[in-house]
Protein backbone atom coordinates (compact mmCIF):
# COMPACT_ATOMS: atom_id res chain seq x y z
CA UNK A 1 0.00 0.00 0.00
CA UNK A 2 1.32 3.38 -1.12
CA UNK A 3 1.42 6.02 1.57
CA UNK A 4 -0.05 9.59 0.04
CA UNK A 5 0.12 13.34 0.89
CA UNK A 6 -3.63 15.62 1.35
CA UNK A 7 -3.78 18.74 0.65
CA UNK A 8 -6.73 21.21 0.12
CA UNK A 9 -7.33 22.75 -3.04
CA UNK A 10 -10.28 24.84 -4.82
CA UNK A 11 -11.92 24.72 -8.58
CA UNK A 12 -13.98 26.86 -9.63
CA UNK A 13 -17.83 26.36 -10.46
CA UNK A 14 -20.41 28.97 -11.40
CA UNK A 15 -18.27 31.90 -10.69
CA UNK A 16 -18.13 30.19 -6.79
CA UNK A 17 -15.30 28.15 -5.77
CA UNK A 18 -15.81 24.53 -4.62
CA UNK A 19 -13.68 23.04 -1.85
CA UNK A 20 -11.83 20.14 -2.17
CA UNK A 21 -9.43 17.43 -0.58
CA UNK A 22 -6.81 16.06 -3.10
CA UNK A 23 -4.99 12.93 -2.04
CA UNK A 24 -1.49 13.01 -4.54
CA UNK A 25 0.92 9.43 -3.76
CA UNK A 26 3.87 10.59 -1.63
CA UNK A 27 6.12 9.14 -3.93
CA UNK A 28 6.83 9.87 -7.13
CA UNK A 29 5.93 8.08 -10.67
CA UNK A 30 4.15 8.33 -13.76
CA UNK A 31 0.34 9.73 -14.45
CA UNK A 32 -1.65 7.90 -12.07
CA UNK A 33 -5.19 7.12 -12.12
CA UNK A 34 -7.99 9.55 -10.42
CA UNK A 35 -11.33 8.81 -8.46
CA UNK A 36 -13.16 11.92 -7.93
CA UNK A 37 -15.66 12.21 -5.26
CA UNK A 38 -18.89 14.19 -3.74
CA UNK A 39 -21.19 13.04 -1.53
CA UNK A 40 -25.23 12.67 -1.15
CA UNK A 41 -28.38 15.27 0.13
CA UNK A 42 -26.76 17.78 2.09
CA UNK A 43 -23.64 16.09 3.36
CA UNK A 44 -20.17 17.14 3.47
CA UNK A 45 -17.15 15.41 2.94
CA UNK A 46 -16.30 14.76 6.46
CA UNK A 47 -19.10 12.61 6.84
CA UNK A 48 -17.02 9.51 5.68
CA UNK A 49 -15.43 10.15 2.20
CA UNK A 50 -12.21 10.66 3.68
CA UNK A 51 -12.53 6.60 4.90
CA UNK A 52 -12.76 5.56 1.47
CA UNK A 53 -10.38 8.18 -0.27
CA UNK A 54 -7.78 6.98 2.06
CA UNK A 55 -8.12 3.11 0.94
CA UNK A 56 -8.48 4.29 -2.87
CA UNK A 57 -5.39 6.31 -2.46
CA UNK A 58 -3.51 3.59 -0.80
CA UNK A 59 -3.56 1.87 -3.98
CA UNK A 60 -1.73 4.32 -5.54
CA UNK A 61 -4.44 6.50 -7.10
CA UNK A 62 -5.30 10.09 -6.96
CA UNK A 63 -8.17 11.02 -5.53
CA UNK A 64 -10.19 14.14 -5.26
CA UNK A 65 -12.88 14.76 -2.84
CA UNK A 66 -15.19 17.69 -3.03
CA UNK A 67 -18.54 19.55 -1.55
CA UNK A 68 -20.70 21.30 -3.42
CA UNK A 69 -21.22 24.39 -3.68
CA UNK A 70 -23.38 26.56 -0.71
CA UNK A 71 -22.63 23.35 1.37
CA UNK A 72 -19.72 22.78 3.85
CA UNK A 73 -15.96 24.18 2.96
CA UNK A 74 -17.50 25.51 -0.63
CA UNK A 75 -18.46 28.98 -1.00
CA UNK A 76 -21.88 30.34 -2.41
CA UNK A 77 -25.08 31.62 -1.02
CA UNK A 78 -27.58 30.84 0.26
CA UNK A 79 -26.12 28.33 2.73
CA UNK A 80 -27.57 25.05 2.33
CA UNK A 81 -29.11 25.30 -1.29
CA UNK A 82 -29.12 22.60 -3.38
CA UNK A 83 -30.20 22.99 -6.65
CA UNK A 84 -29.78 20.22 -8.82
CA UNK A 85 -28.41 21.86 -11.95
CA UNK A 86 -25.62 23.24 -9.97
CA UNK A 87 -24.32 20.24 -8.48
CA UNK A 88 -23.93 18.56 -12.10
CA UNK A 89 -22.25 21.86 -13.14
CA UNK A 90 -20.20 21.18 -10.06
CA UNK A 91 -19.18 17.41 -10.88
CA UNK A 92 -18.35 18.93 -14.34
CA UNK A 93 -15.86 21.63 -13.13
CA UNK A 94 -14.46 18.95 -10.83
CA UNK A 95 -14.00 16.75 -13.95
CA UNK A 96 -11.95 19.34 -15.46
CA UNK A 97 -9.67 20.75 -12.82
CA UNK A 98 -9.08 16.63 -12.31
CA UNK A 99 -7.91 16.57 -15.99
CA UNK A 100 -5.61 19.62 -15.52
CA UNK A 101 -3.46 17.92 -12.98
CA UNK A 102 0.22 16.88 -14.40
CA UNK A 103 0.07 14.14 -11.84
CA UNK A 104 -2.97 12.32 -13.55
CA UNK A 105 -3.81 10.09 -16.43
CA UNK A 106 -6.65 11.86 -18.26
CA UNK A 107 -7.08 7.96 -19.66
CA UNK A 108 -7.75 6.51 -16.29
CA UNK A 109 -10.39 8.70 -14.26
CA UNK A 110 -13.57 6.91 -12.56
CA UNK A 111 -16.68 9.18 -10.56
CA UNK A 112 -17.73 7.97 -7.59
CA UNK A 113 -20.68 9.17 -6.06
CA UNK A 114 -22.97 8.31 -3.01
CA UNK A 115 -26.82 8.49 -2.54
CA UNK A 116 -27.69 11.77 -4.25
CA UNK A 117 -23.96 11.69 -5.32
CA UNK A 118 -24.88 8.35 -6.92
CA UNK A 119 -27.21 9.57 -9.12
CA UNK A 120 -25.38 12.47 -10.12
CA UNK A 121 -22.28 10.39 -11.66
CA UNK A 122 -25.01 8.56 -13.50
CA UNK A 123 -26.35 11.86 -15.43
CA UNK A 124 -22.30 12.91 -15.56
CA UNK A 125 -21.19 9.66 -17.16
CA UNK A 126 -23.97 9.55 -19.55
CA UNK A 127 -22.87 12.65 -20.97
CA UNK A 128 -18.51 12.07 -20.92
CA UNK A 129 -17.71 9.44 -22.54
CA UNK A 130 -14.15 9.58 -22.11
CA UNK A 131 -14.23 8.12 -18.27
CA UNK A 132 -12.86 5.19 -17.39
CA UNK A 133 -15.73 4.06 -14.77
CA UNK A 134 -18.12 5.01 -12.48
CA UNK A 135 -19.23 3.22 -8.63
CA UNK A 136 -22.68 4.38 -7.93
CA UNK A 137 -23.27 3.63 -3.90
CA UNK A 138 -26.80 3.00 -2.99
CA UNK A 139 -27.69 5.95 -5.82
CA UNK A 140 -30.99 7.96 -6.06
CA UNK A 141 -31.61 7.01 -9.39
CA UNK A 142 -35.83 7.50 -9.81
CA UNK A 143 -37.61 10.68 -8.37
CA UNK A 144 -41.02 8.70 -8.18
CA UNK A 145 -39.95 5.32 -6.63
CA UNK A 146 -38.24 7.59 -3.87
CA UNK A 147 -41.30 10.15 -3.51
CA UNK A 148 -43.76 6.65 -2.87
CA UNK A 149 -41.16 5.03 -0.72
CA UNK A 150 -41.38 8.42 1.40
CA UNK A 151 -45.01 8.99 1.51
CA UNK A 152 -45.33 4.87 2.65
CA UNK A 153 -42.77 5.81 5.64
CA UNK A 154 -44.88 8.78 7.07
CA UNK A 155 -47.74 10.18 4.59
CA UNK A 156 -49.13 12.89 6.79
CA UNK A 157 -45.39 14.65 7.23
CA UNK A 158 -45.56 14.41 3.48
CA UNK A 159 -47.43 17.17 3.17
CA UNK A 160 -45.61 19.56 5.78
CA UNK A 161 -42.57 19.15 3.09
CA UNK A 162 -44.77 20.15 0.25
CA UNK A 163 -45.96 22.95 1.68
CA UNK A 164 -42.66 23.80 3.05
CA UNK A 165 -41.28 23.47 -0.53
CA UNK A 166 -43.74 25.86 -2.39
CA UNK A 167 -43.30 28.31 0.61
CA UNK A 168 -39.53 28.19 -0.13
CA UNK A 169 -40.15 28.29 -4.08
CA UNK A 170 -42.32 31.73 -3.41
CA UNK A 171 -39.96 33.19 -1.14
CA UNK A 172 -36.94 32.55 -3.44
CA UNK A 173 -39.16 34.93 -6.06
CA UNK A 174 -38.17 37.83 -3.24
CA UNK A 175 -34.99 37.12 -2.39
CA UNK A 176 -35.99 35.66 0.79
CA UNK A 177 -33.70 32.63 2.92
CA UNK A 178 -34.57 29.60 2.36
CA UNK A 179 -36.88 27.62 3.39
CA UNK A 180 -35.30 24.72 5.26
CA UNK A 181 -36.31 21.16 5.64
CA UNK A 182 -34.80 18.52 8.02
CA UNK A 183 -32.67 16.13 5.83
CA UNK A 184 -33.71 13.28 8.04
CA UNK A 185 -36.18 12.68 10.54
CA UNK A 186 -38.58 10.59 12.28
CA UNK A 187 -42.02 10.07 11.23
CA UNK A 188 -43.49 13.31 11.94
CA UNK A 189 -40.75 15.52 10.92
CA UNK A 190 -41.28 17.00 6.98
CA UNK A 191 -38.12 15.61 6.21
CA UNK A 192 -36.58 14.35 2.68
CA UNK A 193 -36.29 10.77 4.70
CA UNK A 194 -37.87 9.51 7.25
CA UNK A 195 -37.58 6.34 9.36
CA UNK A 196 -37.34 5.14 12.96
CA UNK A 197 -33.47 4.94 12.76
CA UNK A 198 -32.71 7.54 9.84
CA UNK A 199 -31.13 10.33 12.68
CA UNK A 200 -29.35 7.26 14.70
CA UNK A 201 -28.17 5.76 11.54
CA UNK A 202 -27.27 9.53 9.62
CA UNK A 203 -25.01 10.65 12.95
CA UNK A 204 -22.70 7.43 12.44
CA UNK A 205 -21.04 9.38 9.47
CA UNK A 206 -20.76 12.66 11.65
CA UNK A 207 -16.56 12.99 12.26
CA UNK A 208 -16.13 12.59 15.98
CA UNK A 209 -15.68 15.98 17.90
CA UNK A 210 -18.77 17.34 16.16
CA UNK A 211 -20.48 19.80 18.45
CA UNK A 212 -24.25 20.20 18.25
CA UNK A 213 -25.74 23.71 18.32
CA UNK A 214 -27.08 25.28 21.78
CA UNK A 215 -30.55 24.96 20.02
CA UNK A 216 -30.08 21.66 18.32
CA UNK A 217 -29.22 20.11 21.71
CA UNK A 218 -32.46 21.93 23.36
CA UNK A 219 -34.53 19.99 21.20
CA UNK A 220 -32.87 16.68 22.02
CA UNK A 221 -33.25 17.26 26.00
CA UNK A 222 -37.21 18.13 25.35
CA UNK A 223 -37.85 15.19 23.20
CA UNK A 224 -35.22 12.33 23.63
CA UNK A 225 -37.20 9.99 21.29
CA UNK A 226 -35.32 12.44 18.64
CA UNK A 227 -32.24 11.70 19.55
CA UNK A 228 -32.58 8.17 20.15
CA UNK A 229 -29.20 6.13 18.98
CA UNK A 230 -27.49 9.07 18.44
CA UNK A 231 -23.88 8.30 17.80
CA UNK A 232 -21.87 8.93 20.95
CA UNK A 233 -18.97 10.54 18.86
CA UNK A 234 -21.13 13.68 19.07
CA UNK A 235 -20.85 16.08 21.63
CA UNK A 236 -24.27 17.34 22.65
CA UNK A 237 -22.70 19.57 25.33
CA UNK A 238 -19.16 21.72 25.57
CA UNK A 239 -18.69 25.47 25.08
CA UNK A 240 -21.63 27.12 22.86
CA UNK A 241 -21.22 28.32 19.53
CA UNK A 242 -22.85 31.16 17.14
CA UNK A 243 -24.15 29.20 14.10
CA UNK A 244 -23.27 32.25 12.20
CA UNK A 245 -19.94 31.14 13.30
CA UNK A 246 -20.11 28.34 11.14
CA UNK A 247 -20.59 27.21 7.43
CA UNK A 248 -23.89 26.86 7.71
CA UNK A 249 -24.33 30.67 8.52
CA UNK A 250 -27.27 29.99 10.70
CA UNK A 251 -29.84 27.67 13.40
CA UNK A 252 -32.64 25.26 12.49
CA UNK A 253 -33.97 23.44 15.12
CA UNK A 254 -33.36 20.21 12.94
CA UNK A 255 -30.04 20.47 13.65
CA UNK A 256 -26.15 21.92 13.29
CA UNK A 257 -23.62 20.82 13.63
CA UNK A 258 -19.74 22.78 14.26
CA UNK A 259 -16.96 19.89 12.68
CA UNK A 260 -13.87 19.34 15.01
CA UNK A 261 -10.63 21.14 14.17
CA UNK A 262 -12.62 24.15 12.25
CA UNK A 263 -14.04 21.80 9.22
CA UNK A 264 -16.98 19.41 8.48
CA UNK A 265 -19.65 22.12 9.76
CA UNK A 266 -22.89 20.47 8.21
CA UNK A 267 -26.71 21.06 8.91
CA UNK A 268 -29.62 18.32 8.85
CA UNK A 269 -31.70 20.36 6.55
CA UNK A 270 -31.41 21.69 3.22
CA UNK A 271 -33.65 24.18 1.19
CA UNK A 272 -37.10 22.36 0.99
CA UNK A 273 -37.65 23.79 -2.67
CA UNK A 274 -35.59 20.69 -3.51
CA UNK A 275 -39.19 18.60 -2.97
CA UNK A 276 -40.87 20.14 -6.20
CA UNK A 277 -37.48 19.09 -8.15
CA UNK A 278 -37.06 15.38 -7.14
CA UNK A 279 -39.60 13.80 -8.77
CA UNK A 280 -38.48 14.98 -12.11
CA UNK A 281 -34.95 13.14 -11.26
CA UNK A 282 -34.53 9.86 -12.97
CA UNK A 283 -30.96 9.68 -13.48
CA UNK A 284 -30.87 5.96 -13.65
CA UNK A 285 -32.58 6.08 -16.73
CA UNK A 286 -29.06 7.17 -18.49
CA UNK A 287 -27.37 3.88 -17.60
CA UNK A 288 -28.20 2.88 -20.85
CA UNK A 289 -26.21 5.82 -22.23
CA UNK A 290 -22.90 5.19 -20.33
CA UNK A 291 -19.91 4.46 -22.08
CA UNK A 292 -17.62 3.45 -19.26
CA UNK A 293 -17.88 0.10 -16.47
CA UNK A 294 -20.35 0.70 -14.41
CA UNK A 295 -20.77 -0.38 -10.44
CA UNK A 296 -23.44 0.00 -8.88
CA UNK A 297 -23.66 -0.70 -5.19
CA UNK A 298 -27.11 -1.18 -3.56
CA UNK A 299 -28.55 -2.32 -0.29
CA UNK A 300 -31.55 -4.05 -0.14
CA UNK A 301 -33.19 -2.34 2.67
CA UNK A 302 -33.07 1.50 1.68
CA UNK A 303 -36.08 3.44 2.08
CA UNK A 304 -34.53 6.43 0.57
CA UNK A 305 -32.65 5.22 -3.09
CA UNK A 306 -35.32 2.11 -3.17
CA UNK A 307 -32.55 -0.83 -4.44
CA UNK A 308 -35.51 -2.94 -6.29
CA UNK A 309 -35.76 -0.06 -8.60
CA UNK A 310 -32.31 1.05 -9.37
CA UNK A 311 -31.58 -3.04 -9.62
CA UNK A 312 -34.88 -2.96 -12.77
CA UNK A 313 -33.06 0.15 -14.20
CA UNK A 314 -29.39 -1.47 -14.75
CA UNK A 315 -30.43 -4.90 -15.94
CA UNK A 316 -29.98 -6.34 -18.96
CA UNK A 317 -26.60 -3.30 -19.52
CA UNK A 318 -23.09 -5.92 -20.16
CA UNK A 319 -21.50 -2.83 -18.59
CA UNK A 320 -23.37 -2.17 -15.37
CA UNK A 321 -22.45 -4.70 -12.68
CA UNK A 322 -24.73 -4.48 -9.57
CA UNK A 323 -23.91 -5.75 -5.78
CA UNK A 324 -26.27 -6.37 -3.66
CA UNK A 325 -25.24 -6.10 0.67
CA UNK A 326 -27.69 -6.69 3.52
CA UNK A 327 -28.30 -3.21 5.25
CA UNK A 328 -30.72 0.54 5.15
CA UNK A 329 -28.83 3.44 3.18
CA UNK A 330 -26.69 4.76 6.25
CA UNK A 331 -25.34 0.85 7.24
CA UNK A 332 -22.60 1.03 3.77
CA UNK A 333 -20.85 3.87 5.30
CA UNK A 334 -19.28 2.20 8.66
CA UNK A 335 -18.74 -1.59 10.33
CA UNK A 336 -18.52 -4.51 7.83
CA UNK A 337 -20.77 -3.54 5.10
CA UNK A 338 -18.11 -0.59 4.51
CA UNK A 339 -15.33 -2.97 4.00
CA UNK A 340 -17.19 -5.35 2.33
CA UNK A 341 -18.00 -2.42 -0.39
CA UNK A 342 -14.99 -0.68 0.21
CA UNK A 343 -13.07 -3.77 -1.48
CA UNK A 344 -15.82 -4.77 -3.78
CA UNK A 345 -15.15 -0.62 -5.60
CA UNK A 346 -10.94 -0.85 -5.31
CA UNK A 347 -11.48 -4.65 -7.20
CA UNK A 348 -13.22 -2.74 -9.86
CA UNK A 349 -11.54 0.32 -10.35
CA UNK A 350 -8.39 -1.24 -9.97
CA UNK A 351 -9.71 -4.06 -13.26
CA UNK A 352 -10.80 -0.93 -15.43
CA UNK A 353 -8.27 0.84 -14.46
CA UNK A 354 -5.56 -1.82 -15.65
CA UNK A 355 -7.46 -2.23 -18.56
CA UNK A 356 -7.50 1.42 -19.79
CA UNK A 357 -4.12 1.36 -19.31
CA UNK A 358 -3.31 -1.82 -21.87
CA UNK A 359 -5.28 -0.09 -24.81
Amino acid sequence: METSVRRDVWFESGGVRCAAWLYTPAAEGGPRPLVIMAHGLGAVREWRLDAFAQRFAAQGWVVLVFDYRYLGASEGSPRQLLDIGDQLDDWRAALAYGRSLPEVDPERIAVWGTSFGGGHVLRIASEDHELAAVVAQCPFTDGPASLLSRFRAGPVSVLGLVLAAVLDVAGSVFGAKPVLAPVVGVWWMPAFLVSPTAIAAASKLIPAGSRLSARTAGVLTRIPAVGKGLSATVETGGPPFRPGDTAVGRDTIWGVMAGPDGGGDSANAIAARLAVRLPLYRPGKDMRKIAAATLVCVCDDDRAAPARTTARLAAGYDHVQVNHYDGDHFDIYVGDLFERAVADQIRFLAARFTAAADR
